[in-house]
């Protein structure tokens, strides 16, 4: 199968990981989304249909990930392929269900959150696909586990105030860390998992994050919040992974599970099997194109019906949140809006682009 595949290129991001597990599954991928050093893209005026076009061979498919950065393709109702977007931050805002509703297939990586966007896409093609680990970055080094607790993530400034930053200050405090505020690459990722006996997580807002699936593939013990989302699904609490409760829970687990290494590894070695399993990338993009190749499957992205006045507006909301000031502009002069109108539509994304 020939997939276009469109996301916000980094090295750690979902997309890229996806990209090279179905490439190893044997299924040509061309990046289409914007340049990003090193990769070559294509401008975010370029619309998409072109764009599929001018590909040899026709791709069978295209693919949209999450986190979008400052990309949402033209065209993307309009492409005579079915299309999937892959929803990850979820539990951040409202725009992606705007966003689900120009596919034909939506996933999202947060299980309680489908009933929403299957109420706000209108059809029953949205499925649970959870976050996944990265076999050839996440995995067991050849490591000494020196490090009590590892963690590497987003500790931003927009972070300073939550509970992930309280709590690894506490942990800094009682145990031997890696420098969690410092940036990592890939393979420093799963260099600092396998050198960790532990290796903590905190969420956002309850979601299931990467760090536990990649954390477990190196072999170290999760230690995660207690949180909803279908983590009981996919790990054995207690056996495969273990959850804190509060702060309090969160040290005396740690130092529980320091001074007992045989339960300690029983349990990595657990949920490290699990996730080899079950929770690899590979393994997310086979239920993906398993659920293309179904018979039942159609193309219903309620936006391919839709009137130019709704995709419009649609976009135009999408956009703001994605601060695209230059497309907001864009599709506002092709849909004929006066000038006045313009800069009105354009003022909710550019009070964004100020405040954030």
């Amino acid at each position: 199968m020939h997939i276009a595949l469109g996301y916000r290129w980094f090295e750690t991001s979902a997309g890229y990981h996806f990209e090279r597990a179905l490439q190893a599954l044997g299924h040509t991928v061309t990046y289409v989304g914007l340049p990003a050093e090193p990769r070559s893209g294509y401008d975010h005026a370029v619309p998409l249909p072109a764009i599929i076009a001018a590909l040899q061979p026709q791709p069978d498919l295209f693919v949209w990930i999450d986190p979008a950065g400052r990309y949402f393709p033209i065209g993307i109702e309009d492409l005579p392929i079915p299309t999937v977007c892959y929803l990850i931050d979820v539990h951040l805002g409202h725009w992606r269900e705007q966003a689900a509703r120009f596919f034909d297939a939506v996933f999202i990586a947060q299980r309680d959150y489908l009933y929403r966007f299957k109420q706000a896409v209108g059809h029953d093609q949205v499925h649970w696909l959870p976050l996944a680990a990265a076999p050839d970055v996440h995995y067991q080094h050849d490591r000494i586990r020196d490090l009590d607790a590892g963690f590497v993530g987003n500790i931003a400034l927009a972070h300073q105030g939550t509970a992930r930053a309280r709590r690894l200050q506490l942990i800094a405090q009682h145990f031997k860390t890696n420098d969690f505020y410092r940036p990592y690459t890939p393979e420093e990722v799963g260099e600092v998992y396998s050198q960790s006996k532990i290796v903590f997580n905190t969420s956002i807002a309850g979601d299931v994050t990467m760090r536990v699936f990649e954390g477990t593939a190196c072999g170290a013990l999760v230690l995660t919040d207690s949180i909803a989302n279908g983590l009981d699904q996919l790990f054995e609490i207690g056996k495969e992974i273990v959850v804190y409760q509060d702060d309090d829970d969160l040290l005396e687990k740690i130092a529980y599970y320091l001074a007992h290494a045989e339960e300690r590894e029983r349990v990595a070695h657990a949920g490290q099997q699990r996730t080899l399993t079950h929770h690899l990338y590979a393994h997310r993009a086979q239920q993906i194109l398993s659920m293309i190749a179904d018979e039942t499957f159609r193309r219903a992205a309620p936006m391919r019906a839709a009137d130019r006045a709704a995709r419009v507006q649609a976009r135009l909301n999408i956009y703001a949140h994605l601060h695209m000031l230059d497309a907001v502009f864009d599709a506002t002069r092709a849909a004929g809006y006066h000038p006045i109108h313009r800069a009105w539509a354009a003022l909710p994304c550019l009070i964004r682009r100020i405040a954030l």
